[in-house]
């Protein structure tokens, strides 16, 4: 793999569609310092906060959560550990499963990305291997598929017909080659040439999920591992978002360009500095993500109003009586929206005994108290979902 050019030497946007290459105004892009926390308070940020149990069906049992799409009436959430797409409607029903992994049509070996297009009704999915797009209805009706030719281990939607993919390393398909950076296609799986974004050639150390495009506006943001996030927008053009300054947490330069059967592998995912950024949410001036750090996760926040950044493992709420977990997704509702799981469910539970109750907060366990109870009979987790306060929906920076 190549060397990692920084960042913060340069970032050269390359059209290479045509287009005469450009230099970004890197100059006036906000640079966010961070710095560690006790817990993290996205409490800040939420009216309020409800709750849904998932319906035990035989079909329903998932594993980890990568991405999560609420569209309407529909929740649909991709696994990519069991390369399957659940569907629920937003009361907890569940309503269809997708799952047909193999090497024929309608089938696929890797699924890795998904997105809706709401006014047509259609659930796209991208497969690594082979290299295709398949269109699904929302009622798990598989419409089409094509192939396309260069893969990414994450897409997204951008504008009204274009897709736009992150290839974290160099690829080449036998005839030609891709270099590290997000390239375009159209919505017909050809190729509408590579927004190049120089200086981020690092592999992914966060291998458990890898999602790091996310829907923002009419176009999208992505997470980079060269502590960069850049905006892309609906025509493709791609620029800075955010510097995210770790000052000595920044991964050393001696390291970029590891790889897995390097002998210095332990020593690059398991040192005292990030080594991998995923799982991007964003709203407002808000940037959620998380990133690893000594060999575990950590949640960061980047605001880019007040120009300051943190990081915990914990996440605190002054709206929500339990605990809040790191958000997976954002609803078409603004909300963001999280899970918890049987193992906290049970943790929930065995700490009702030590539970210091007030007449404010009586009637609140009451009622969460049942929905844990009714979780853990039926072996089924719940969501929550916390509406963001409209504030920091429209909060300038």
């Amino acid at each position: 793999m190549r060397t990692k050019i920084y960042t913060s030497l340069a970032v050269c946007l390359i059209l290479l569609a045509g287009c005469q290459p450009k230099k970004a105004a890197v100059e006036s892009v906000i640079t966010v310092p961070f710095e560690p926390a006790n817990a993290i308070d996205i409490g800040q940020f939420i009216e309020r906060v409800h709750y849904v149990q998932l319906e035990n069906h035989p079909e329903s049992a998932f594993t980890d959560i990568d991405k999560m799409i609420v569209n309407g009436e529909n929740m649909f959430m991709l696994d990519k550990r069991l390369e399957a797409v659940f569907c629920f409607d937003t009361t907890g029903k569940f309503r269809y499963r997708i799952q047909r992994v193999g090497r024929g049509p309608g089938e696929y070996q890797e699924l890795d990305a998904m997105w809706v297009k709401p006014a047509e009704k259609e659930l796209w999915l991208q497969s690594f291997w082979p290299s295709k797009i398949m269109v699904y209805n929302f009622d798990g009706q598989m419409l089409r598929e094509f192939g396309v030719r260069w893969s990414a281990r994450d897409m997204v939607r951008v504008g009204d017909d274009m897709i736009a993919g992150y290839n974290a390393s160099r690829s080449n398909d036998g005839v030609d080659s891709l270099e590290e950076g997000i390239f375009l296609l159209g919505e017909d799986g050809k190729s509408r040439g590579q927004a190049k974004v120089l200086g981020d050639s690092s592999m992914y150390w966060s291998v458990a999920y890898q999602r790091n495009l996310e829907e923002f506006g009419n176009g999208a943001l992505l997470l980079s591992q060269s502590d960069t996030i850049f905006k892309i927008n609906q025509k493709g053009e791609v620029s800075p978002d955010v510097f995210l300054d770790w000052g000595k947490l920044k991964y050393p330069e001696d390291l970029f360009g590891i790889s897995y059967n390097s002998p210095r592998y332990g020593e690059a995912v398991q040192g005292k500095y990030v080594s991998g950024k995923d799982q991007l949410l964003a709203f407002g001036p808000i940037r959620l993500f998380r990133v690893f750090l000594d060999s575990h996760m950590e949640l960061a926040m980047a605001d880019l109003n007040t120009r300051k950044g943190v990081f915990s493992t914990q996440i605190t709420s002054s709206v929500a009586k339990v605990p809040l977990l790191y958000p997976i997704a954002k609803s078409d509702q603004d909300e963001l929206i999280g899970i918890y799981d049987m193992s906290l469910l049970m943790a929930i539970k065995e700490s009702q005994a030590n539970r210091k109750e007030d007449p404010k907060t009586q009637e609140f366990y009451h009622e969460m108290d049942s929905l844990v109870e009714s979780a853990l009979t039926q072996d089924r987790p719940v969501l929550w979902f916390a509406k963001i306060k409209q504030e920091w929906l429209t909060k300038s920076y």
